[in-house]
């Protein structure tokens, strides 16, 4: 189930007035979420139900035997192993017999071969089993309590808005507020919320459904003489904004609903594509992912303790792994080895004083140094971007390829000169401004407790909103929208 689908509209709907009425009965409360969230993910997918009930006895289990165990390490890592094959299972296997196949020059086994084109991969699976694994570790390092409820712990694991695509939460964040006493009886931030509602909708069903129907055709033939001399960096670009939108409309969405229900989580994303570097990209970009791979992956590696080549090694298999985890194809693990050579060369970059000195201008020749950062590290992130977004290599060599050769008079044919995407993206960013405007007029107001104006501000600012989530229904492209892009990882 998406957010944008009437069906969830019409769950979250129901599921919020009931809250309204039992949420001050803690046990009705949890049980009516966990009731929820499992008819959010098993609609249209029922028999998956079985694999997340398992993360959550599994997880929950490991991490009550952590507490009485005299050898907790090895409990960590059957609970670990558990996540990690599950997910490997569901997600690598028609890829490694694939390979295997082909490596092997196995032929005749064409009908077994296909018996993967019904291969389901349960929706959602990477994020609640980095969740899990997340939880147990910081059991096992004893920076968080184990839940001792099953029913309170599985609703922190799979509460719907963040189960399918994130953000991944700590225990820290969210499963603190499941203890007894402690679930919030209210939401809180409602008009920041809605704001965040109201945003989220905008971006995908406005900006990033949009984007979807005018690029989709060309990645699709990318190999197909029709695209033969169209400029494909254009098209790269407009991905690029394509999954940031989709991606951040999506943390926005769930963000807002957790406000609703009265909690708080990290955000995702703090303006990409203005990192000066990769590394400050990844410290921009899918900031629980990066977070989690840097706590429990490079860091348990050894980090950057071990003198440069130990380290850069431990960044390349970090930034691989982390690679092939968002898909079951060599080519997101060649992006992670991309994103993990950009990394390795900006270390390597730092290391030099012409670096500190270059970094250290200001005024004019300052601005034009960082625009020349934030045009050579977006430029890297859309290289990468090409083996993110075609699964087959061949393809991804050609649409770079596609940015150096191609015919001036089709370079900028078709979606680079569709005005609908720009009218969109600039009307986003003109109620964007004006939102941020208002805010910062009405918390001046409020100093100065002038109650008339600070009234009418506060009513434009939910009027804003209003009009943003309307505009969001009103502007939509229609036909069948497109799923958000991480539900597929």
């Amino acid at each position: 189930m998406s957010f944008e689908n009437s069906g969830f509209i019409l769950l979250m709907l129901a599921t919020y007035g009931l809250w309204l009425l039992v949420r001050h009965r803690e046990p009705q409360a949890v049980a009516l979420l966990v009731v929820a969230s499992l008819i959010f993910y098993g609609t249209n997918h029922w028999k998956l139900l079985p694999i997340l009930t398992a993360y959550c006895v599994i997880d929950w289990g490991i991490a009550l035997w952590l507490m009485v165990s005299r050898k907790p390490r090895g409990v960590l890592a059957l609970g670990v192993a558990f996540n990690l094959f599950v997910l490997c299972f569901y997600k690598y296997t028609p890829l490694v017999v694939q390979t295997l196949m082909n490596s092997l020059g196995v032929h005749g086994l064409e009908n077994y071969a296909r018996g993967f084109d019904h291969w389901a991969i349960p929706y959602g699976i990477s994020f609640y089993a980095f969740t899990g694994i997340a939880y147990m570790v910081d059991v096992y390092r004893k920076t968080t309590p184990p839940e001792r409820s099953f029913v309170r712990y599985s609703l922190s694991a799979i509460f719907f808005p963040h189960l399918v695509a994130g953000p991944i939460l700590r225990a820290s964040e969210f499963l603190v507020y499941m203890h007894s006493g402690q679930m919030p009886q209210r939401g809180q931030a409602i008009l920041e919320a809605f704001w965040l509602l109201a945003r989220g909708y905008f971006k995908k069903m406005v900006i990033a459904n949009r984007l979807a129907t005018a690029i989709d055709p060309f990645f699709a033939n990318i190999t197909d003489p029709v695209t033969d001399g169209v400029w494909a960096l254009p098209y790269v670009w407009l991905y690029a904004l394509q999954i940031y939108f989709d991606f951040s409309a999506y943390t926005d969405i769930a963000r807002g609903l957790g406000l609703l229900f009265g909690y708080r989580w990290p955000d995702n994303f703090n303006l990409p594509y203005l990192a000066t570097s990769i590394a400050d990209f990844w410290r921009r970009w899918h900031i629980t992912l990066s977070r989690f791979l840097r706590d429990y992956l490079y860091i348990p590696l050894g980090g950057n303790r071990g003198g440069w080549l130990r380290t850069n090694f431990n960044l390349m298999i970090t930034m691989l792994l982390g690679g092939l985890w968002h898909g079951a194809s060599w080519s997101f693990l060649l992006w992670g080895g991309l994103h993990g050579l950009f990394l390795i060369m900006h270390k390597t970059w730092c290391a030099f004083a012409l670096r500190d000195r270059l970094a250290a201008l200001t005024g004019f020749k300052g601005a034009l140094w960082k625009g020349f950062c934030i045009a050579l590290t977006f430029h890297c992130v859309c290289l990468a971007w090409c083996f993110f977004r075609m699964t087959e290599f061949n393809q991804s060599l050609l649409c770079v390829r596609k940015w150096f050769v191609f015919d001036s008079s089709k370079m900028w044919n078709h979606a680079a000169t569709d005005l609908s995407l720009w009218v969109a993206m600039v009307g986003y960013g003109s109620l964007v401004l004006m939102v941020a405007l208002l805010n910062r007029q009405q918390d001046a107001i409020r100093e100065r407790i002038d109650s008339l104006r600070y009234q009418f501000l506060h009513g434009a600012q939910w009027g804003l909103r209003a009009a943003m989530l309307l505009l969001a229904v009103l502007l939509s492209p229609g036909g069948q929208a497109p799923a958000f892009i991480y539900f597929q990882f």
